[in-house]
This record gives C-alpha cells, structure tokens and sequence, in this order.
C-alpha cells in the first residue's frame, strides 16, 4: 500500500485575495441566519429534510435520498454538505492557504480515524461507523472508507501504521491511549508549523482548543477519579491560559481553589455557572459554544489575509452542528428550549 496517500490537490496557484474573499462572500451570505434556527425549531424532522432540500442542501439532499430517510437523510445530507463546501473552498484559496488547509484537514482526518476505531472497539456494524464520517481531510476519503471494511480495531491501527504520519501508532494500546496520542501529535505538528506567527488569530484559536479539551478532562478526572498515568495521557502541552505545570495542580487543588484559579482565565464564568451540576454534560457543550464565537468573533479582519477563509469555515461547521443538534433533538423528542440552548447563535 502507498505510504503517502495523503491528498496534494489543494497546494497549487498563487493566492488572489481579492478573487478568494469575493467569493468566500458570496459563500458566506448563504449560511443561515439567526430565524431560520428558529424555524428550524418549529418544524418535524420531515418538515427539516423537505426544507434543506429547498435550499442549499437540495443537491445532497436529492441524491441521498434515494438511500436514507428522516434524521439518517439529514445527517448524511450535512456531512457530505460541509464537505463540499470545504473542498470547494480550498481548491480555490492557493498556496498561501497551504499550512491553515494542512491544520484543517488532519483535523478531519482525526475525527474520521477515531470515529472508526470508537466503532471497531465497541463491535458497531459499517452502516453505523459511517455515518459518523465527515468527507474531508487531507487523508483520501475512499482510504478512510477502506478502513471501515477492515475486520478489527487492531487490523485498523496496523494498516494506519503504514503511513508515515501514524508510524508511533501501536494496535496492542487501547481506544483511550490511541486518542490520545492522535490529538497530541496533531497539537503538536499544527503549533510547530506555526510557531512563527504566534500572535496569529489562528495560532491563538489552536492554543484556546487545548485549553478547552484540558478543562474537559481536568473536570472529569477530578469528578471521576484517576489513575497516576491518565494525567499525563489526558494532559495536551500549548494551552493558551493554561500552562502544563497549572493543570497538574488545577487537578489536585480543593474546589475553591480551583474556581478561584479559573476565574482568572476566559472560562471562569462558564464553569462557575454548571459547578453545581450532577453532570459535566451542559459544562462541555458551553465550552464548545465559547470555543466557535470565539472563533467566529475573532476570524474577521484585513481583507486581504486568511480571515475571511477561516470565519467561513468556522460558520459553515456551526451551521451544520446546528442542523444536527435541532434534527437529533426532534426525532428524541427533546424539549425546544433546550435545544434552542444548545445552539450556537
């Protein structure tokens, strides 16, 4: 098998910004706003399918309905929606988008590993294993799909290992080892490969990530309980507000103290608001709306740089999360309020 079958289709042309921003404008005005989640909300999911299928997600739409219905359609329809749109997105941005497109792709690119692997682990059929993939990555989507065919987790992993980029992998460490090492070499390559713009938006969105999947573990193990090795394979080094040495502490520190610490970072505010919860369920999902207005407020600046791109991409994955999160909550019968809370907008 090919050792290197990661894609090279965006890294050609020179950069026109003037071109990319007009049309990542263009893009951008067809995004929903604000009352469509609203409408959105006040629809069955039939109702959601028929809609998107008016719409900007009419050419997903029709051709997957002949294989999916209800939530399964909406599900299928979005994920191959966001796809399209980023590839569409990247072909047309340059090679001055090469280290950002490299940052977001692998990112991708772990998901749809993991999401494979958490399916192999637990003994989920194909059908349910790909319908967690998301069609982009730097990785060929049909090489991703090949993994799904592929008997067990370890079978996976050794076949991975044939890529120069997973080589550290080892098929004898469990799911939650695997991980984390996967999140910690992409940390680590994105934050070297932009160690030299590090008062860059970008670079400060990737720091704000590791803080917030920091906090997230902090909060489990803390509540849960840890063996001495967790800490170090929970823990990713290059925290925006948060440094290594204070997460150590942070985890063995008394309540109080560990609010008292937060309250100096971003995120006081939010972990103050569910500390007396029973579970850490609303916490995570008010760091991961912190996270996406984070980014979404900060990506917009000088016409003529990589703003534009990242603010869309960035719109673009809020919007389709919110699709999910309004289609899921429907066929559950969750209550409108709290999916309407759950959204980001």
């Amino acid at each position: 098998m090919d050792s290197n079958v990661a894609s090279s289709e965006y890294w050609v042309g020179e950069t026109n910004y003037s071109y990319l921003n007009t049309r990542v404008r263009a893009m951008e005005s067809k995004l929903f706003k604000n009352d469509i989640y609203i409408k959105l909300l006040n629809m069955e999911v039939s109702q959601i399918a028929r809609f998107l299928g008016e719409g900007n997600y009419k050419e997903e739409i029709e051709s997957l309905s002949r294989t999916y219905r209800g939530v399964e359609l909406i599900e299928h329809s979005i994920n191959t929606n966001l796809g399209n749109s980023y590839h569409k997105l990247l072909k047309m941005s340059g090679e001055k988008a090469v280290k950002y497109a490299f940052a977001i792709l692998t990112r991708w690119d772990i998901h749809n590993i993991i999401s494979i692997l958490r399916g192999k682990y637990s003994n989920a059929t194909d059908y349910e294993i790909e319908k967690t993939l998301i069609p982009i990555g730097e990785i060929p989507f049909n090489f991703i799909l090949s993994l799904v065919k592929i008997y067990s987790y370890e079978d996976v992993l050794r076949r991975l290992k044939k890529l120069d980029k997973f080589d550290f992998l080892d098929e004898t460490k469990d799911i939650a080892d695997i991980e984390s090492e996967l999140f910690k070499m992409y940390f680590k390559n994105t934050l070297d490969n932009f160690k030299k713009e590090k008062k860059s938006l970008f670079f400060k969105f990737i720091r704000t990530e590791i803080d917030i999947i920091n906090i997230k573990n902090i909060m489990r193990m803390r509540r849960y309980g840890f063996a001495f090795d967790e800490e170090q394979k929970n823990i990713i080094e290059g925290g925006l507000f948060i440094s290594i040495d204070d997460l150590s502490s942070l985890l063995r520190s008394s309540g109080d103290d560990f609010l008292k610490e937060m309250k100096k970072t971003p995120y006081g505010p939010i972990i103050e608001m569910h500390w007396q919860e029973k579970t850490l369920f609303y916490l995570e999902e008010s760091l991961e709306k912190y996270l996406m207005k984070y980014a979404k407020e900060q990506f917009i600046g000088d016409p003529f740089t990589i703003m534009h791109v990242l603010h869309y991409i960035i719109s673009k994955k809020i919007e389709v999360e919110n699709i999910r999160k309004i289609s899921r909550g429907k066929a559950s019968n969750i209550e409108k309020k709290i999916i309407e809370d759950s959204l980001v907008i």
